[in-house]
Formats: C-alpha cells, sequence, structure tokens
C-alpha cells in the first residue's frame, strides 16, 4: 500500500516513520546520527525529512539533550569596531564548532549587563562570554546559581575564580609610552576611562612603568579621565589644548576614543603629527585609513576570541574549567600619526 502525504506545516516523527515505514525511535536515532541504523535507512529518512521541511523542535531536543547549542556574548558597546570584530571572529568559532550566538550589548551600562545575563539564562544557553561592565562582578553570580559556565573577555576581576582571556594591556600601555619617550617625547599626555575597567587600570600602569624606566617624572595634570562618549571625549580634549600647549604626546585608551581625541587636536590648530603625535589601543581597521594613519597596539583579538572560547567550550564539554587570567601578548604598530618632536 502507498500511503500519499501532503507536506505538513509542523511534519513531526512520526510523520517520517510512518512515510519510511519505520519506527519512530529508528527516525529518532538516524536524525540523531546514532549508531545501530543501516545507512540505506538513514538516507531514506534524511530524504524524507528534507521533503517534509522537517525541523526538530529546539525546546524538546534542549529537555532531552540537555543543551540548546547557543552561546551568549554580552559585549560592553558593540558600536566600537573593535568588539564588532570579535563578535565576528566568536561567530565564526563557534558555528564550525555547532554552536549558534546570541548578542546583547550592554552599552557599559551594569543594569542592562545583569538584564542580558537573566535572559541568557532564561534561553537556557550553554556558556556566556561577557566583556564586563564592573569591577567586582555583582552581576555574575546568577550565572553561578544557575551553574552556566562564563569566561570574561578583554576585562577581569580582581576574582581568580573567574576565568578571563585579556591582551596584557600593562605592557600594552608601555610598549605604547615607550615608543613615544624614544621618538624624544617627554610630556605626554594619557586620555583614559574609568579605573574601574581592568584594562583601563593596567594601561595607565603601563604608561607610568616607561616614564619611570626613562627616569621621567609622572605628572598628574597630564590626564584626562573620560568616558566611552565620543562627543564627551571630544570635548575634554579641546578643553585641555586649549589651555595647555605644552604636550608634545598623547595616549588614548581605545583607537575609537584616539580618533575623538585626534579632531579635537586639530580643530584647535595643531597638526598631526608634526605638533602632536598620538597612539591608540585595538588596532580597528579604520585606524589605518585615517588622514593621519593612527599608531596604536594591536591585542591580538582574535588570539583572545580563540582561546576563551576554547575554555568555553571545554568548560561545556568536560566540566574542565580554567580559573584565573589567560594574558595574551599585545604588539606596536607604528603608523604615521607619531614622530619625533619637531624643537
Amino acid at each position: 500500500m502507498v500511503i500519499f502525504m501532503k507536506k505538513s506545516n509542523h511534519p513531526t516523527i512520526r510523520e517520517i516513520a510512518q512515510l519510511v515505514g519505520v519506527s519512530a525511535n529508528t527516525v529518532s536515532r538516524a536524525l540523531n546520527n546514532k549508531p545501530d541504523v543501516s545507512s540505506e535507512t538513514r538516507k531514506n529518512i534524511i530524504k524524507t525529512a528534507q521533503f517534509l521541511n522537517y525541523s526538530p523542535n529546539a525546546i524538546a531536543r534542549a529537555l532531552v539533550q540537555r543543551t540548546t547549542r547557543t552561546i551568549g556574548m554580552v559585549m560592553s558597546d558593540i558600536s566600537d569596531p573593535f568588539f564588532g570584530e570579535m563578535v565576528k571572529d566568536a561567530e565564526v568559532f563557534f558555528r564550525a564548532h555547532g554552536y549558534n550566538l546570541i548578542l546583547c550589548n550592554t552599552q557599559e551600562n551594569s543594569n542592562q549587563e545583569k538584564g542580558s545575563i537573566e535572559a541568557l539564562i532564561n534561553k537556557r544557553v550553554d556558556g556566556i562570554l561577557l566583556t564586563p561592565v564592573g569591577k567586582n562582578g555583582e552581576n555574575i553570580q546568577e550565572i553561578f546559581n544557575n551553574r552556566v559556565p562564563i569566561v570574561l573577555l578583554g576585562r577581569y576581576f580582581d576574582k581568580p575564580s573567574v576565568p578571563s582571556v585579556t591582551s596584557n594591556d600593562e605592557k600594552g600601555g608601555y610598549l605604547a609610552t615607550r615608543h613615544l619617550i624614544e621618538l624624544g617625547h617627554r610630556r605626554i599626555l594619557f586620555v583614559n576611562v574609568s579605573h574601574h575597567i581592568s584594562s583601563a587600570r593596567d594601561r595607565f600602569r603601563g604608561y607610568q612603568k616607561a616614564l619611570k624606566e626613562f627616569s621621567l617624572e609622572y605628572d598628574q595634570s597630564l590626564q584626562i579621565q573620560t568616558s566611552f562618549d565620543l562627543e564627551d571625549t571630544y570635548q575634554k580634549t579641546k578643553k585641555f589644548f586649549d589651555q595647555q600647549r605644552k604636550v608634545t604626546a598623547v595616549v588614548v585608551f581605545c583607537d575609537i576614543l584616539a580618533i575623538s581625541v585626534m579632531k579635537a587636536i586639530i580643530d584647535v590648530g595643531f597638526k598631526i603629527p608634526q605638533d602632536i603625535s598620538i597612539i591608540g589601543f585595538d588596532n580597528i581597521k579604520i585606524g589605518s585609513l585615517l588622514p593621519s594613519p593612527l599608531t596604536t597596539i594591536d591585542p591580538n583579538k582574535k588570539k583572545m576570541v580563540e582561546k576563551a572560547s576554547e575554555i568555553l567550550l571545554n568548560a561545556i564539554k568536560l566540566d574542565n574549567v580554567e580559573r584565573g587570567n589567560i594574558s595574551i601578548e599585545p604588539t606596536l604598530v607604528i603608523r604615521s600619526s607619531t614622530q619625533s618632536p619637531i624643537l
């Protein structure tokens, strides 16, 4: 007897079994790549499932397998190309391992971070990559309570129990400052964000370390404390250079803020690099396309993402959690925004 069956909007395993002439259990085993199903039967089942546009219910599969094959990625500001590039690298990595990525953007806001984490837990993600907003990790306690594997990316907490992967930001701050000092600069401004962010603290330590190594006195007046807001950074930098004309070089926390600093310097009437040299962090692609291509510190973000993703995958599959912070070595990328000062 031949059974004719119209395509269903929501075909089931039972319907596939009826068409192929096998049990529902055999269909389930074939679709989940289990053994003890002949190659010919498996081929017929897959062909029939494709014909019916069969798609397993993700929630039902998650309940059986206790996995959703999804990873949550919580980024602090995806409008910054640095984070956008990391998202792209993470998506490529996890797709190759059969996982989908759910992206959340906190905009450097602790409440949004908390809400994003709660939403991801409710979606039963298998693990979370997080670029944290806060210093002490208040928002990740719920992740631990729900036993969801987590790895911090780009920033770390002082708590060694939380695994993290960062660039060696102190070395990055040191390399940036040493480069300027070796060019002959002596009065170097540091434009930084809040020190509750680990990368800001560490880059500033590297700046101070280089000054000390070359016997240059640290001058507290040569600091601008800004936010991640481009207009705020522009206005604070412009005000500084309207009043202070003895600085010959600037280290900026990140490339995207460095672009804002460059505009402020030019608008005041200085030339880059003839009057003021400038160096950033992150090596975002747009930095190389500026009228004065930006000298920068490359944090090796692709390697950071791959290492953090590997740690998270091991925690998910093997319940093997690495502790503490893994630091990736940065490199100096010299372009034309830095040169020796003209005396």
